[in-house]
């Protein structure tokens, strides 16, 4: 007749199962640390490349509103009455809709 300790034999079946978990939990949590660790560098990375396109672009408008000013400088220097003419026009408009 088979006993409840016959059953699950010496004992060591069990204790090798609970083992064989334990190392699978301890190698899925490691495959976890080093997933979160690629994905951190990963990121990171993509965080790199997205400041530079963005300091890239800053750059590019800098350079573009100092060459609208210098162009605009010039045609003031063309045409000063209309330029006045277009400030105080500007200044009427701007005016009026504040008074609204």
């Amino acid at each position: 007749m088979n006993t409840p300790s016959s059953a699950s034999g010496n004992g060591t079946p069990g204790k090798t199962d609970l083992d064989t978990l334990k190392n699978d939990l301890k190698a899925v949590r490691e495959d976890l640390a080093t997933l979160l660790k690629d994905t951190g560098n990963l990121a990171a990375q993509q965080a790199k490349v997205a400041a530079d396109k963005g300091r890239a672009l800053a750059d590019d408008a800098g350079e573009k509103a100092v060459e609208y000013r210098e162009a605009v400088a010039d045609k003031v220097r063309e045409h000063p009455l209309a330029a006045i003419g277009i400030a105080l026009a500007a200044g009427f408009v701007l005016a009026s809709m504040s008074r609204k």
